[in-house]
């Protein structure tokens, strides 16, 4: 049960990273000279990149990494002034993530609380 969490939970996480990391493409390219583009895609492939980072701390350290991805998770309710749902769609699977990354550290901690 707690490697088919930690499993669900980088997968969840991986899903959403390549999701976000969509955005990228919307990027004018023929519009703009080649350093404006660039700089345009490095900026919407930043927040991929933190994410990114917060996969590689959560599977050495579930605990760490799951409060990161809840964090990550909330941050576009607090950094956005977008409808609730589409917030939810952005960072949702993230937190879900997060809680997977808790929850598994919480069963490898204490097998007894398996169930």
């Amino acid at each position: 049960m707690t490697k088919l969490l930690a499993w669900f939970a980088r997968i969840l996480a991986f899903a959403g990273i390549l999701f976000i990391s969509l955005f990228a493409l919307d990027v004018p390219v023929s519009e703009q000279p080649w350093d404006k583009t660039a700089t345009a895609i490095f900026m919407h492939l930043l927040p991929s990149a933190v994410l990114i980072a917060c996969l590689v701390i959560a599977w050495r350290k579930p605990w760490l990494g799951g409060i990161l991805f809840v964090l990550a998770g909330l941050s576009p309710f607090a950094l956005l002034s977008n409808p609730p749902w589409i917030n939810l769609m952005l960072g949702g699977p993230f937190l879900l993530a997060g809680l997977f990354f808790c929850a598994s550290y919480v069963f490898e901690r204490n097998p007894g609380r398996q169930g």
